[in-house]
């Protein structure tokens, strides 16, 4: 029975972390709100050690956290979490540094064939057998005092996640696996992954037109949305919803007169007047932008007539190979990796390079190509060559 400990001071900060700079591994989570906001609102910090449970309150008593920052920064301690992204994305704007090394359970058990994106509560069943009770997930985690029963749901958050990590971590060895995972945590690891300059804000938006104008729109109303956002730490979609940017893109409107005539608005969207005078503002910017102003956008993709068909046998051939090798399919291709090797025998993708190309990769451009197929024996899926 570990025992628990409610950080709420600086000093007692300093000793926990100061104990915990000893361990070997270490597993955290956070509880945080982001509903209002831009940026998440840190509210918890849990962390479980082989003696100990900790929640630390970063809103209590205007604590500095610079000590847990060293612990996140020690690379002599494996930091373990589950679907841990957010929970990096916090610690990065935080610190500057994103935390390592790091295990992520999520991405292990995918690596060991426990379902794709599997969740934590799943996961506790499937290998512990234990059930959580989740009632307090959607708590006001700002408010205080916390209640008991919001301080036991947290801290179950890691206790469990300490039992787990050991398990993963046998599997994973005893499969030969580690460099997989390896290969996984390195969008966990990438500074890039927690980019949110706004010149990269386009991204987030499909791209519904190859028109040079109405990309140069689109561009320039999402820099100025996340501009908007950040610097008044309020989500994007109370600014702008995606699905404006692309109408204002199409319409190109070049006066408030014309935002008011927009099929959203009538529909009964309210956008202020200023506002409506800062989106006419950007979009007479973007109708002004070069090509060679803009951001390289990826191809438009004309894929073969019958793409379609083969991509759906190719997902036989894939839901075959997980099930044979326990790992789940979203590790091994995407829809579109198996529409870039149709198209392509040398496309650039992850199914065609290490471990993806000796377990799917290779088979899958050997069908597409004719050299074996996949026949039914005896209610099993096997590949004959032809």
């Amino acid at each position: 029975m570990v025992l628990m400990e409610l950080i709420k001071t600086n000093e007692e900060l300093v000793d926990v972390c100061k104990s915990i700079s000893k361990e070997k591994f270490i597993t955290i989570d956070t509880e945080f709100i982001r509903e209002k906001t831009y940026w998440s609102k840190l509210c918890l910090i849990q962390i479980c050690t082989h003696n100990k449970a900790i929640i630390i309150d970063p809103l209590e008593n205007n604590i500095d956290l610079k000590p847990f920052i060293k612990i996140l920064n020690k690379k002599t301690i494996l930091k373990i979490l589950h679907s841990g992204r957010q929970d990096i994305e916090i610690f990065y704007k935080m610190s500057g540094k994103i935390p390592k090394p790091i295990f992520d359970t999520q991405i292990a058990a995918m690596v060991c064939g426990f379902g794709e994106s599997v969740g934590y509560e799943k996961l506790v069943d499937k290998i512990l057998n234990k059930k959580i009770d989740k009632s307090s997930r959607f708590s006001n985690w700002a408010k205080r005092p916390l209640t008991k029963k919001q301080l036991k749901y947290a801290i179950g958050d890691v206790t469990h996640l300490f039992e787990i990590y050991p398990i993963l971590k046998k599997e994973i060895e005893e499969k030969g696996r580690t460099d997989w995972l390896k290969d996984e945590l390195k969008i966990l690891l990438s500074e890039n992954t927690y980019d949110v300059s706004p010149e990269k804000a386009y991204k987030r938006l499909k791209i519904r037109s190859y028109d040079i104008k109405t990309r140069a729109v689109t561009y320039q109303l999402a820099l100025w949305r996340e501009k908007k956002a950040q610097s008044n730490n309020i989500p994007r979609g109370r600014i702008l919803r995606d699905d404006i940017i692309y109408e204002l893109a199409s319409i190109k409107p070049r006066s408030i007169n014309d935002i008011n005539n927009m099929r959203s608005i009538s529909n009964g969207l309210k956008l202020k007047e200023d506002i409506k005078q800062e989106i006419i503002d950007n979009v007479l910017i973007g109708i002004n932008l070069n090509d060679k102003d803009l951001p390289n956008l990826p191809k438009k993709r004309k894929l073969p007539y019958g793409t379609n068909s083969r991509v759906s046998l190719l997902k036989i051939l894939l839901n075959s190979v997980s099930e044979k090798h326990d790992v789940a399919q979203k590790l091994i291709a995407s829809t579109q990796d198996l529409e870039d090797l149709i198209t392509d025998d040398n496309a650039d993708i992850k199914t065609l390079k290490g471990w993806r190309y000796n377990l799917f990769g290779k088979k899958a451009l050997e069908f597409k190509n004719g050299k074996i197929a996949i026949i039914m024996n005896d209610n099993n899926i096997e590949l004959k060559e032809i």
